[in-house]
């Protein structure tokens, strides 16, 4: 049987959609039903998906558990709540798996991986003292631990690194969604000079039944292109009646606010970072052909526009 946490999320919702159309079974465990899942409802065994006990009683030899359950954390706070979720509960879920003979498909971060290349690769060892920020150390941490059990032979296991996730089916929604929200009412749009490397939702969770169905171990950086803030903007406002008021803001004064309000530190230290990854494994290994990030936003924002 195939199990999945996080379901409720951005990910986990498209993944049980795409899972659910292609008529794969599926049991979902969570702590409640949320709206982005009332259609699985029957599906859902509801538990703490961090207790050890719960996991234990629903894991079954040779089964496989998609874990997509996390703490994201931007404003870079709540330091034991995202150590104990992205670390110590990914340890203690790797060690059942092991111990079981659980085929673990886990998603890590492109965010946890540093690099002085251009086109950055999936590394085989993260290097934690470069990182800053809670959810980059705790992700790097826990990928680190499933690196070393793979390595060893001891755990079967699938490691992807989504990078930045946009795309339908938003309904949390998450940073990257309120900030569609917000451009499509806005009539005056401030940006800098930055951006990201975005990925199409759709896209990692086809990436993770590429993995399911075929029993895929290893690492892939799942990732589309790189675009500016200033592209991004355009594209949302070109799905609008009308265009927003542009104004670029210096570099300096976005700087001179990471200072200030240091809980933007790391999200702006990304957007001014140009991110360009390398993901020839997940078209070639996993055979998933990145969506045009220009169709990928304006999809999302006439999606969002139907949320409005």
């Amino acid at each position: 049987m195939i199990f999945i946490t996080g379901a409720t999320g951005h990910i986990g919702n498209n993944l049980v959609k795409k899972l659910y159309d292609e008529k794969i079974d599926f049991r979902i465990l969570a702590r409640s039903i949320g709206p982005s899942i009332v259609d699985f409802k029957d599906k859902v065994i509801i538990g703490d998906v961090f207790s050890f006990s719960f996991l234990n009683e629903h894991l079954k030899e040779n089964d496989t558990l998609v874990h997509l359950a996390a703490y994201i954390n931007l404003k870079n706070d709540q330091k034991e709540m995202t150590e104990r979720i992205n670390y110590e509960s990914v340890k203690m879920i790797a060690d059942l798996c092991t111990e079981k003979n659980i085929f673990l498909i886990y998603t890590s971060s492109t965010d946890c991986i540093t690099s002085e290349d251009f086109l950055v690769s999936e590394p085989d060892k993260i290097n934690i003292d470069n990182l800053k920020g809670y959810y980059q150390i705790s992700k790097a941490k826990a990928t680190n631990y499933l690196l070393n059990l793979s390595k060893e032979e001891k755990l079967k296991c699938l490691i992807l690194y989504p990078s930045a996730v946009i795309g339908i089916n938003d309904y949390k929604p998450s940073a990257l969604g309120k900030e569609f929200k917000r451009a499509l009412k806005r009539k005056v749009c401030f940006y800098f000079h930055g951006g990201y490397n975005f990925v199409d939702v759709e896209d990692v969770a086809s990436s993770i039944i590429k993995g399911i169905n075929n029993r895929i171990t290893g690492s892939y950086i799942i990732s589309g292109k790189y675009i500016s803030l200033y592209q991004m903007y355009k594209l949302i406002f070109k799905t609008r009646n009308h265009h927003a008021i542009m104004i670029k803001i210096p570099i300096y004064l976005i700087n001179l606010v990471a200072v200030i309000i240091p809980k933007y530190k790391i999200m702006i230290k990304a957007l001014l970072t140009e991110h360009n990854f390398k993901n020839t494994g997940m078209i070639e290994n996993l055979q998933v052909t990145p969506t045009p990030i220009e169709e990928t936003i304006v999809k999302t924002a006439n999606w969002f526009k139907g949320e409005l």
